[in-house]
């Protein structure tokens, strides 16, 4: 609990420093990538570094996009709300390296009491081989106080979608290739059939990192941002967004059930707040008060990685085997 009373005066020093709105990198800027573990829940969180990157689409992409993922017509991807591509700048943070577990969910359920009307994700609970499964079916809300709870919040669209791109304006996680099997958990392709199981355990794809290391942000789970889906400045299809623009919150990372329009990074897919499916997770975000890279604190984070690294191995293990004995 002491340090987690740390923590919460490391977030508080942040939210100061941060009012200002100026996009300075901190000092002592880690390199890209580093790993920490946050000490409220236990996510290995890895570092993006300050500074400007090419969000959203051309039209030329879209229509590239479009022929990756196997459609003729690039209006079935509804790829305007992605329009149009421009830089822009992002402060320094550090994101969960893995959408948020069952794991980790049974550690913020035990801790603060709270619990959901679905049962989705607490069948699961107790069960090691099933403890990196993905939280699913978390309510915007809920997603949003579990982010209070480790003294952090859900990703910006920007920061969502610097975090699976980078800086060369790659259209998926890992390059400009397009998404394959082995990269991520998808649905069948050529078909409207989900993924069989339907989400599965996090990192099992190591193929599918994203520049600074994410796994699963294609596949899997959808992921909430805190971000209302308003058509980007400057779009030149807003009208087409004109009956439901502002009114949900906007998804990232494709999902297993929804399918192969979702398969890449700048995609936007949105909900009600007040709506969750069994394909619904989340990650969170911290962005690091200037100074932290030199505290003791930072030290402790990195030097806990390992550890963590290995409780997570340990798990997947379980998973794996528990996948292979299943008929």
């Amino acid at each position: 609990m002491k340090w987690q009373r740390k923590w919460i005066l490391i977030v508080a020093a942040a939210l100061v420093l941060g009012a200002s709105g100026v996009g300075a990198a901190p000092a002592g800027e880690p390199p890209a990538g580093t790993e920490i573990v946050s000490p409220v829940d236990g996510a290995i969180m890895v570092y993006v570094p300050a500074g400007e990157f090419t969000m959203g689409l051309n039209e030329a992409e879209i229509e590239q996009v479009a022929k990756d993922l196997g459609y003729e017509d690039s209006a079935a991807l509804w790829a305007w709300e992605a329009l149009p591509k421009r830089r822009v700048h992002v402060p320094g943070f550090f994101i969960d390296k893995y959408e948020v577990t069952v794991e980790r969910w049974q550690k913020y359920v035990k801790a603060t009491g709270r619990s959901l009307k679905s049962t989705e994700t607490s069948r699961h609970f107790d069960k090691p081989a099933l403890g990196l499964l993905p939280a699913a079916e978390i309510p915007w809300d809920e997603a949003k106080a579990y982010a209070r709870w480790t003294g952090k919040a859900l990703p910006s669209e920007a920061q969502w979608e610097k975090a699976a791109r980078g800086t060369d304006a790659r259209l998926y996680p890992w390059g400009n290739e397009p998404p394959t099997a082995d990269r991520g958990h998808f649905q069948v392709r050529g078909t409207n059939r989900p993924a069989r199981p339907f989400y599965t355990w996090v990192g099992r794809f190591p193929k599918g990192a994203s520049p600074y290391g994410c796994l699963d942000m294609l596949g899997n789970q959808y992921e909430w941002t805190r971000d209302l889906n308003d058509p980007y400045p400057g779009n030149p299809q807003a009208d087409r967004m004109k009956d439901y623009g502002g009114k949900m919150v906007v998804l990232r990372g494709g999902s297993w059930y929804h399918g192969w329009v979702g398969y890449y990074a700048a995609k936007r897919f949105g909900f009600t707040a007040e709506q969750t499916y069994y394909h619904v997770g989340f990650r969170t975000v911290w962005e690091p008060p200037q100074g932290y890279t030199e505290s003791a604190d930072f030290a402790k984070a990195k030097a806990a990685v390992e550890n963590r690294a290995a409780r997570i191995a340990t798990l997947a293990k379980a998973a794996e085997k528990a996948s292979s004995a299943a008929p």
